[in-house]
């Protein structure tokens, strides 16, 4: 990547009128996040963390009661198009050279990831037209900010046993599972137990027909109606519940809630399934209806995300950064090691917040930053026929 860098600005504490609102989820705006962009930046911020689908809809239809978008980049299928984000200028984003390639190619170490889903080199670049694509401008849809490999989680058995998907769906787990409800996720995670299976193969897995649809939504309502499913989580904060109970359970977890299981003594642990991940990314994006000052403010925070201090605080919760040279400034040789290395903790690891999460002589699940990313069996995605789905998937969740 490419693209001239901006002058430094002035913190915006010093011109912003009223706080700059960021939309978002606990994933990211995490108590240590937050209290350190007060920190950098001043106290001007109001945080708004809602559940992914309703940050998601209030980001698609209601660009008036936010200023930043701080969300999944597969959203911008759905925010994009509704021209409620407007886009950002690379010009203005300080360290836009330092950006890894993955957001813009999808390539890990020299390899190209052709996983199904919404791939974000596809989506990332404002082309003439004001369509996305993958064509380099200096204009971008939003700015990749974190990103990971999620698998699921287990209490109650060694996860190194489990090596397939189909263990959500394995009858010895019934009455113990946990699956995210929200549908451009969740049905990623039901789609991936049903390939393993083999009760549902499907032709594009990011990319579902009308039928291929209904055959996995009859599948979930069978599921649900036999009692197999202990907890449907919409918000994080439900998913560490169902886990934090202390009862053997398996199922959708991310890495953001893993950490804040470890950092409680829960004895959880991640799968390494032999099919792969299901890969995400996270972003920045700018409101359309954000005040000038405003705009101003959120180009201080977008840059102050890639000085490093808050790259590391998300590798510290178990998430990967983009700008990886400025994060490891702010991490430690033995941190650095452990979460993008995936060597064995030569000291006892922490989180965002100081609390230990891995024992030293423990590794992390799946390996090495390229070993894990280069290992994505599906984005997550908003399909063509995403409407339909959502409407199929949400009826049988609140039946």
């Amino acid at each position: 990547m490419s693209g001239a860098a901006a002058k430094i600005q002035t913190p915006f504490v010093n011109r912003a009128r009223d706080p700059l609102r960021v939309l978002g989820t606990t994933v990211t705006q995490v108590d240590a996040l937050k209290k350190a962009a007060i920190e950098d930046l001043g106290d001007r911020f109001e945080f708004i963390s809602l559940d992914g689908t309703a940050s998601q809809r209030r980001g698609a239809l209601y660009p008036d009661t936010f200023d930043v978008y701080d969300q999944w980049f597969h959203d911008i299928d759905l925010i994009w198009p509704t021209g409620s984000i407007r886009a950002i200028d690379v010009t203005r984003i300080q360290r836009w050279d330092q950006i890894e390639r993955l957001p813009a190619s999808t390539m890990v170490g020299g390899t190209p990831l052709s996983a199904p889903g919404s791939d974000p080199s596809q989506r990332l670049f404002v082309q003439l037209d004001g369509t996305l694509g993958s064509r380099e401008t200096r204009q971008i849809s939003m700015v990749p900010t974190v990103h990971n490999a999620d698998s699921f989680a287990v209490i109650g058995s060694d996860p190194g046993e489990i090596r397939s998907w189909g263990a959500l769906l394995d009858p010895k787990w019934a009455g113990a599972v946990v699956l995210q409800t929200d549908a451009a996720i969740g049905s990623l995670d039901m789609l991936l137990a049903l390939h393993a299976t083999g009760e549902l193969v499907a032709g594009d897995a990011g990319d579902l027909s009308l039928e291929e649809i209904d055959a996995l939504v009859d599948r979930l309502h069978a599921y649900r109606a036999a009692g197999h499913f202990r907890c449907l989580w919409a918000d994080e904060a439900q998913a560490i519940e169902a886990f934090g109970e202390g009862q053997r359970a398996i199922g959708s977890l991310w890495w953001s809630g893993f950490t804040k299981l470890r950092a409680r003594g829960i004895p959880v642990n991640m799968v390494t399934p032999d099919f792969g991940y299901r890969g995400w990314f996270g972003g920045l994006a700018l409101s359309v209806k954000a005040d000038a000052w405003a705009v101003d403010a959120a180009y201080d925070y977008i840059n102050w995300w890639f000085d490093g201090r808050a790259g590391a605080l998300m590798s510290r919760n178990g998430a990967y950064m983009t700008g990886r040279a400025a994060v490891r400034k702010y991490l430690s040789q033995e941190e650095w090691e452990f979460w993008y290395r995936g060597t064995t903790a030569a000291c006892d690891i922490r989180d965002a917040d100081g609390t230990i999460v891995f024992s030293k002589g423990e590794r992390r699940e799946g390996g090495a930053y390229e070993q894990r990313m280069s290992r994505v069996a599906v984005w997550d995605t908003v399909m063509k026929e995403h409407n339909y789905l959502v409407r199929r998937w949400e009826n049988v969740l609140n039946r």
